[in-house]
C-alpha cells in the first residue's frame, strides 16, 4: 500500500512539475495565426498579452493570474480571438480587450477580481457562458463584471454574475445585445450609457439596488426579463433617465419599491409587462406625451402609478383594485380607472413619505381618490380598463369540465350498482 502511495504522489508531483514548466506567454509568441494553444491544467502567473488571431483554450483546472495591478490577460490590436475553459484571478482587471474586431469569451471563470472583463473601442464581441463573482464589500470598491466601451456590435449572453458594482456595463455602444444574463447583488443589474440601438432580452436580475439603469440611450429593447426584489430606498426595477425611443415589453416586475421610473424621457411604450406587488408600479417625471402603458397586468401594487402633472397615458390595462363593471360585456369596464392619488404626488416630491404608504389612512386617502377626484382626471387616466374576462371564461370553462366528469362516474357508479342487484 505504501508503494502505491508514493507511486501515486511521485505521479502527481510529476504531473504538476511538468505543468508548471509550460511556459503560456512563450507558446502564444511562438502560435501562428488561426492556431489553438492549448494551456494544460495548473496555475499560471504572469500579464499574459494576445496580439494574433488565435485561440487560448485551457482545460479543466487551467488558471491564469495576475501580478500585482496588472490584468491576467491583456488582448491587443488584432481580430478573430477567442478564448475558452480558463479561470482567471488576481487584484484588478481579469481579461482586457483594447482595438480588437472578432472576439469569442467562452466558459470562463472569474473570481475575487475587481473588475471581470473591460473591453474598449472593439467590434464582433461575444460575451458567453462566464461566470464572475466580485468580492465582498461596498459596490464603491468594486469593479464591473462585464464592461463595454466605445465598441460595436456586441452580444453579451448566458452568463452569471454576482457581488460587483455593475453587472454589465455598456457606455457609447452601437448595437448590442445583452440576453439569457443572471444578475444578482450588485449595485445595477445592467447599466447602459450613451448607447443606441440596445437589446436587453430573458434576463433575470435579483436582489441589485436597481436591475436596469439606462441612461441617455436611444433606441432600446426591454423584452422579456425578470426583475425583482429591488427594494432598498433608492432601488428601481428600472430606472430610465433621459432615454429616448424604448420599448417594454412582456417583462415581470415584481416586488421593487418602484417597478419602471421614468425622468425626462420621450416615446416610451411599456407594453404587456406583469407588475405585481411593487409598492409603485410606473413613475414618471417629464415624460413625453406620447409615453403610454397599455395592456398591461397590475396586480398586488400599493400604488399603480404616480407622476408630476404632466402625467402619461395609461391604456387599456388590467387593474386588480379596479371597482368597474362591465354591463356592455366587450370585457372593458363602463367606467374609467383613476389612478391618480394624492399621497402619490406628494410622495414623489417628498420619497421619505413612502415610510407611510400602506398607513390605514393614505389607503383610505387613496381610495377617495378614485372615487371622488374629479379635478385631475385628464392624468393617470385609463378610459378603457381590462376586465379579467380571460379568467373567468377560463374559470366557467374549469367548472364545466368537472361537472362532466362528476356526472361520468355517477352514472358509472349508478351502471356498476344495477350490475351487481342483477348479479
Amino acid at each position: 500500500m505504501r508503494k502505491i502511495g508514493f507511486a501515486l504522489l511521485f505521479f502527481l508531483f510529476m504531473s504538476q512539475t511538468v505543468y508548471a514548466d509550460f511556459d503560456v506567454q512563450e507558446a502564444i509568441n511562438v502560435a501562428k495565426p488561426g492556431d489553438v494553444v492549448h494551456i494544460p491544467a495548473g496555475r499560471y502567473q504572469g500579464d499574459f498579452i494576445v496580439t494574433k488571431p488565435i485561440t487560448l483554450q485551457g482545460e479543466e483546472g487551467t488558471k491564469l493570474a495576475g501580478v500585482k495591478n496588472n490584468p491576467a490577460l491583456r488582448i491587443e490590436n488584432t481580430a478573430n480571438v477567442t478564448v475558452e475553459n480558463i479561470t482567471l484571478s488576481g487584484k484588478n482587471k481579469a481579461i482586457v480587450a483594447s482595438t480588437v474586431d472578432g472576439l469569442e469569451l467562452r466558459n470562463i471563470q472569474i473570481k475575487d477580481m475587481h473588475t471581470g472583463v473591460h473591453i474598449q473601442r472593439s467590434k464582433n464581441v461575444h460575451i458567453h457562458d462566464i461566470n464572475v463573482t466580485g468580492s465582498e464589500g461596498h459596490y464603491a470598491k468594486k469593479g464591473n463584471g462585464v464592461a463595454i466601451f466605445k465598441s460595436e456590435d456586441i452580444t453579451i449572453e448566458g452568463n452569471t454574475i454576482e457581488q460587483v458594482q455593475d453587472g454589465i456595463y455598456v457606455e457609447e455602444v452601437k448595437h448590442i445585445v445583452v440576453q439569457h444574463n443572471k444578475v444578482t447583488n450588485s449595485r445595477y443589474g445592467t447599466h447602459f450609457m450613451y448607447t443606441s440601438d440596445a437589446k436587453a432580452l430573458f434576463n433575470t436580475y435579483v436582489h441589485n439596488v436597481t436591475g436596469l439603469m439606462i441612461m441617455m440611450t436611444t433606441d432600446i429593447l426591454l423584452e422579456r426579463n425578470t426583475i425583482a426584489n429591488h427594494f432598498d430606498f433608492n432601488g428601481y426595477g428600472m430606472l430610465l433617465y433621459d432615454v429616448q425611443q424604448a420599448k417594454i415589453k412582456d417583462n415581470t416586475i415584481k416586488n421593487n419599491r418602484t417597478g419602471i421610473a421614468m425622468q425626462k424621457s420621450s416615446t416610451i411604450q411599456i407594453e404587456a409587462n406583469d407588475f405585481q406587488m411593487n409598492q409603485t408600479a410606473i413613475e414618471g417625471s417629464k415624460a413625453s406625451e406620447d409615453t403610454m402603458a397599455s395592456s398591461n397586468n397590475f396586480t398586488g401594487n400599493i400604488l399603480t402609478a404616480r407622476s408630476d402633472p404632466q402625467g402619461f397615458q395609461l391604456v387599456n390595462n388590467y387593474y386588480d383594485d379596479y371597482s368597474g363593471i362591465d354591463l356592455k360585456d366587450n370585457g372593458i369596464g363602463d367606467t374609467p380607472y383613476v389612478a391618480v392619488s394624492s399621497f402619490g404626488q406628494w410622495m414623489v416630491r417628498q420619497p421619505v413619505y413612502q415610510y407611510f404608504v400602506a398607513s390605514p389612512s393614505v389607503m383610505l386617502l387613496t381610495s377617495l381618490d378614485q372615487q371622488i377626484n374629479k379635478t385631475e382626471k385628464n392624468i393617470l387616466v385609463d378610459k378603457t380598463p381590462k376586465l379579467a374576462v380571460k379568467q373567468v371564461s377560463e374559470k366557467n370553462k374549469i367548472n364545466v369540465v368537472q361537472m362532466l366528469v362528476g356526472l361520468f362516474l355517477t352514472l358509472s357508479s349508478l351502471w356498476l350498482w344495477k350490475r351487481g342487484i342483477s348479479q
